[in-house]
């Protein structure tokens, strides 16, 4: 990498980490590297080995904390990852680079940079969790540093490299720009990450040679390892009856691993680089004038103190800004319209959405209920993702503090937004809420209307925090596959019946979530 394509990735990359989004998903892949090997005696795992855990050596917990790295970050990170080339054209950037000479190869190869920095420090932060957590655990004191790093450099930086590209490339797709390209990369983590474990895929994840491998070592001490089934992702299990001694991938078994690292590599480098083929650089951006056709200040007449009779100077002017002044409030109401208000705002551009949910009543109302649950409730769940990341900021909305500031209080206009993003939730779930009832499942429809006041209120909350929709975009799908995957203690919506949280705590975590983000949009609205 050149010095001006190190400079522009550096620069893209120091500024992306400011962002909340970027602390965030630091935060969650820590935890993440914390369930994965667990200090404690926690019951949640991300690398499962039958009913074994292995002892605390560099090379497992380098290899689990890895594992778990390259699963959430290739769907949490692929979230903050993108929009970069967005926000260079929304905020006027784009015009003075296509005033540079920086091609558009070089452009986009500084942003696939941008991206692997902004993954490689995620990682460093991760491995020394790993770390740590080996040396807190004790099961060993050697400290094998090439065996702890290995996974990271074979496994997931290559991975997370192909997730860089891709990032790279949806941004030059002006249809997967927005929300839709987080599904379609939801679709693709599905089948790509999770789906390989099932064989006959690319092995993203190198589970082949490493469930071969601790295969070998299982069988050395003593154990068979015919009945032994691996599997990552984020699952809760008490039936752990022995340990096995796994020294982790060493320098022997690496080549092969290393070849395929190399090639995912130079196709996320392929990736990246695609997208040249149709970007133009910003080149076809010009100067937007600020009003009229030739961007000219016009009025209806002479501003006091402007000269406009003959041989009068030239002068400029400025005109006070208008201000808007809270409105006196009102007697009932109130809150009514600001939730009308923000509902269309939701719903705005997305016309087909309530066709979408009829469809999906229609569908729930034939279909009848299986069991504790219904099994149109969880699809229907993820039918207003779109309008839920909108919630809590105004991403393109431009400057509306002033305009927001006629509503006669903030609070209210919080609840608006929440009860904006629960009558969608409430339009989805409420006829697979009246089979289950009608079925005799009163405990499976009240979880479903829990679960439709629990996401709006997370949304709002993720909203709130980052202030664009990147972060609800990332973590939802995420919940929505451990709720579908009956991970109990996340089944939000009871599809897993008495094993899931009683709908009593759903709710109550619904309402803390809510309490959080009206209580950080009253702090900002009395910081201004």
């Amino acid at each position: 990498m050149t010095a001006g394509l190190w400079a522009l990735a550096l620069a893209d990359f120091r500024e992306r980490r400011r962002r909340p989004g970027y602390l965030a998903v630091l935060l969650g892949t820590l935890a993440l590297g914390l369930l994965a090997a667990p200090v404690g005696d926690s019951r949640w795992t991300v690398f499962q080995v039958t009913d074994l855990h292995g002892r605390y050596t560099s090379g497992y917990v380098g290899t689990v904390t890895a594992l778990g790295g390259a699963v959430w970050l290739s769907l949490a990170g692929f979230g903050i990852a993108r929009g970069s080339i967005g926000r260079d054209e929304r905020s006027g950037v784009g015009r003075l680079l296509a005033a540079t000479p920086l091609t558009r190869i070089g452009y986009l190869a500084g942003k696939f940079g941008s991206n692997l920095l902004l993954f490689g420090s995620m990682l460093l932060a991760l491995a020394g969790t790993a770390l740590g957590v080996q040396l807190v655990k004790g099961d060993s004191g050697h400290v094998d540093v090439l065996r702890l790093l290995l996974p990271y450099v074979l496994i997931t930086l290559p991975l997370l490299a192909a997730v860089a590209g891709c990032a790279v490339l949806f941004d030059t797709l002006p249809g997967l720009r927005g929300g839709l390209g987080a599904l379609v990369w939801f679709a693709v983590w599905l089948v790509a990450v999770l789906g390989a474990q099932a064989g006959g895929g690319p092995d993203l994840l190198g589970m082949r040679r490493i469930t071969a491998s601790i295969r070998e070592a299982i069988a050395a001490g003593g154990r068979s390892a015919d009945g032994v089934e691996f599997g990552v992702g984020l699952t809760a299990d008490n039936r752990v009856l022995g340990t096995f001694d796994w020294p982790g991938l060493g320098p022997g078994e690496a080549g092969a691993q290393a070849a395929g690292a190399l090639l995912l590599t130079a196709v996320a480098v392929g990736l990246a680089l695609l997208g040249a083929l149709w970007f133009r650089r910003f080149d076809g951006e010009g100067p937007r004038p600020a009003a009229g056709a030739s961007g000219a200040v016009r009025t209806d007449g002479p501003a006091p103190g402007v000269g406009v009779g003959p041989g009068a100077a030239a002068a400029a002017f400025t005109l006070a800004p208008a201000r808007l002044t809270p409105a006196p409030a009102r007697r009932g109401g109130a809150v009514l319209a600001a939730l009308v208000g923000e509902l269309r705002i939701l719903v705005q551009g997305q016309r087909l959405w309530w066709a979408g949910a009829v469809a999906l009543a229609a569908l729930a109302a034939w279909v009848a209920p299986d069991g504790p649950s219904h099994p149109v409730l969880p699809f229907a769940m993820l039918w207003p993702v779109l309008l839920w990341s909108r919630m809590g900021h105004r991403a393109g909305g431009g400057s509306t503090g002033e305009l927001l500031g006629a509503c006669p209080s903030p609070l209210r206009r919080g609840l608006a937004a929440l009860l904006a993003g629960v009558v969608p939730a409430l339009a989805v779930v409420a006829v697979p809420a009246a089979r289950l009832l009608a079925a005799g499942q009163p405990r499976a429809a009240a979880g479903a209307l829990a679960g439709a006041l629990l996401i709006p209120a997370l949304a709002l909350l993720c909203g709130a925090v980052t202030g664009g929709p990147r972060l609800f975009q990332s973590l939802y799908p995420m919940l929505w596959y451990a709720m579908v995957s009956h991970v109990s203690g996340l089944d939000f919506l009871g599809v897993s019946g008495e094993r899931a949280p009683a709908p009593t705590a759903v709710a109550a975590v619904a309402a803390a979530l809510a309490l959080g983000a009206l209580a950080l949009g009253a702090v900002r609205e009395a910081s201004r």
